[in-house]
């Protein structure tokens, strides 16, 4: 009897432990939207319940089950701005997965090397950081959500999706961490967004409307908000890339902003707002020092009906007005990538790490709980 208790045992630990460990995230309920009797198919080759170790290493490396992640960016770039990817800033602690930030140390720097020395040409002003790609792509249709507890320092905490050649990016979650210094105006929202490039010259569309920015009532810096004084909170961002030309965005479960062809509908104070873009002379329209969106309706309920109107009542795409994607939307697939990172026009308005938060272990860490994928069966 106590032999066959040991081989049951040995059997769970071997074979029943990691698929439950899986299936544990795939059981989470998904958003009440998608709740609608559409039949979801977890995605286990690109979800990762981080419950296993990978120490830091000074080297390129793959990890996670199937070699699920490396710990850098998808190219040889080292990053925006004043950041600089650094492969021993990732981690796996075994219950989540650890991404970090350090004062660059210029000669003295850990692997790779940076391909530009001295960014922005502020010598003592780098930030070694940590980012990991995803080794397989997601294509649309598909709802990818992330457990993220966001750095309580000035950098962007991000997870985002970008093609092999980076001319389509979708943000799921793009977050402005700590308050000081000068920054309390950004770390109240986290940015929902995506890009349309141009490579050669470079060129960039992103919606720059207000209703980009989300924020939550009670939270006055999601970095303070999710250091909590050291007992983490977390996040919950999610994208349901519908079609080439239709993002859902979710956070903590709920709705919250929906792009289709050419209009938007975001949830702002309570109230669903629709409303399209419009352009004169080739250009798009501002108002305020943002994007401008025409109303068309305001409503209680989210209503795709309502968006679909609006959208038919447009002229404008809200996903590539330009067409730098030929007037196709998004179609290509793109890698997952979850990092930190210094960017340029914070670095330009004197918006970058203290030393004392930089060397801070609870605030210069983004921690990642889970993330997976779902794709729909029709």
């Amino acid at each position: 009897m106590k032999l066959y208790n040991l081989y049951f045992l040995l059997a769970i630990t071997l074979f029943i432990t990691p698929a439950f460990a899986q299936n544990s995230i795939a059981n989470i309920p998904l958003p009440e939207h998608l709740q609608d009797g559409t039949t979801w198919i977890f995605q286990e080759e690109v979800s990762d319940d981080f419950n296993y170790k990978f120490s830091a290493q000074n080297k390129k490396a793959n990890f996670g089950a199937n070699k699920k992640w490396v710990n850098f960016y998808q190219s040889k770039w080292d990053g925006p701005g004043t950041t600089y990817w650094k492969y021993n800033h990732v981690a796996v602690d075994g219950n989540e997965l650890i991404i970090s930030a350090s004062r660059w140390k210029g000669k003295k720097e850990a692997q790779p090397k940076a391909l530009k020395f001295n960014k922005m040409n502020k010598p003592h002003g780098g930030i070694s950081a940590g980012c990991i790609t995803s080794n397989k792509t997601v294509i649309y249709p598909v709802f990818i959500e992330s457990k993220s507890s966001v750095a309580n320092i000035v950098l962007a905490s991000d997870v985002w999706l970008l093609s092999p050649d980076a001319t389509q990016e979708i943000d799921i979650m793009e977050c402005y961490g700590g308050k000081e210094p000068g920054n309390s105006y950004f770390a109240e929202s986290i940015h929902i967004s995506h890009h349309s490039f141009i490579r050669k010259p470079f060129t960039d569309y992103q919606p720059r409307d207000k209703g980009a920015w989300y924020k939550k009532e009670g939270v006055s810096g999601w970095g303070e908000y999710c250091w909590n004084n050291g007992d983490r909170k977390y996040v919950k961002t999610a994208v349901y890339w519908k079609s080439p030309v239709h993002f859902e965005y979710y956070i903590d479960g709920e709705l919250v902003r929906v792009l289709f062809d050419k209009a938007v509908a975001t949830k702002i104070n309570g109230k669903w707002e629709y409303g399209y873009p419009t352009m004169t002379n080739g250009k798009l329209d501002q108002a305020h020092g943002k994007q401008k969106i025409t109303p068309f309706e305001i409503t209680d309920i989210y209503s795709f009906d309502i968006l679909k109107k609006a959208s038919e009542t447009s002229r404008v795409s809200i996903i590539d007005p330009y067409e730098y994607q030929g007037g196709k939307g998004f179609t290509k697939p793109l890698n997952i990538i979850i990092n930190l990172e210094s960017q340029d026009w914070h670095v330009t308005a004197g918006r970058t790490p203290t030393d004392a938060d930089l060397n801070n272990p609870e605030k210069n860490t983004m921690k990642v709980d889970w993330f997976r994928v779902f794709k729909p069966k029709f």
